[in-house]
């Protein structure tokens, strides 16, 4: 099962690159996130203040549920395994709502 948070999604860019020496084509979606669907005040355990923002790439077939940025998303987490340890990592992401300041 995937854990699912709503995020505020403030920037999303999809990217392709091709390897110059074998012809390897690798393409995903940048994403830019708040971990919160409100913005309000905020003062963490560490003392620091606000919202530090996310940045992670996932699959290009992510693109098409890009609506409207910023929006507010539905994020659906799962784990994949990078060098052997697990990892919990953006899988996919819905689109909920506008942002309403």
């Amino acid at each position: 099962m995937m854990d699912k948070v709503k995020a505020i999604v403030t920037f999303a860019v999809p990217w392709r690159m091709e390897d110059e020496i074998n012809g390897t084509v690798r393409e995903g979606l940048s994403v830019h996130y708040l971990m919160t669907e409100k913005l309000t005040p905020l003062t963490n355990e560490d003392g620091s203040m606000g919202y530090r923002q996310v940045q992670e790439s996932v699959n290009i077939q992510n693109a098409k549920n890009i609506v409207k940025v910023p929006g507010i998303y539905e994020m659906k987490y799962g784990y994949t395994i990078r060098r052997g340890k697990p990892i919990l990592k953006l899988q996919e992401l819905k689109f909920v709502s506008e942002v309403n300041v």
